[in-house]
């Protein structure tokens, strides 16, 4: 999995982190990289759950929303697209939301660790939405770094 996200380039910059600071896999992980050729492997010690907290971004694969489609029912989907596109179709039970705008019906005020996934027409849609959310209290927010065709093949391929 690691050979295909570095696409081959064993001195491709990685950056590892787990489930927070007691967490030992992303330092065996590490390890293991370095013993197999990599060369510039580092750790965000912190973890997830920090970066998260402090308003990082987190992209999720499509392997990922596939996952989670089916087995969480709370997960509350964001289309970032414009509204006209949204209107020609979307995923089951996503709203339609602007970067500008997160006062819109369908946020969860009641629980602002509900995980949250955002996508656009693109990764670049995605991510702006994403960079607003990460500047309100929610905190478990995810955008998917793909283009919108490609989540909605694999959704149907599912």
């Amino acid at each position: 999995m690691v050979e295909r996200i570095a696409a081959g380039d064993k001195s491709k910059a990685l950056v590892l982190y787990c489930n927070g600071p007691f967490c030992q896999a992303s330092k065996r992980l590490a390890e293991q990289l370095v013993a197999t050729g990599f060369t510039n492997v580092r750790r965000y010690q912190l973890g997830l759950p920090i970066w998260r907290a402090l308003g990082g971004p987190t992209a999720i694969e499509l392997e990922g929303i596939l996952r989670i489609f089916t087995a969480d029912q709370t997960v509350v989907y964001f289309d970032a697209r414009s509204p006209s596109e949204f209107a020609k179709g979307s995923l089951p039970g996503a709203h339609n939301i602007a970067a500008e705008d997160l006062k819109s019906p369908g946020l969860p005020f009641d629980d602002f660790n509900r995980r949250i996934v955002l996508f656009g027409r693109d990764g670049v849609d995605a991510r702006k939405l994403a960079d607003a959310f990460s500047k309100r209290a929610w905190h478990n927010v995810s955008y998917f770094p793909g283009t919108f065709e490609s989540l909605l093949a694999a959704m149907r391929d599912n």
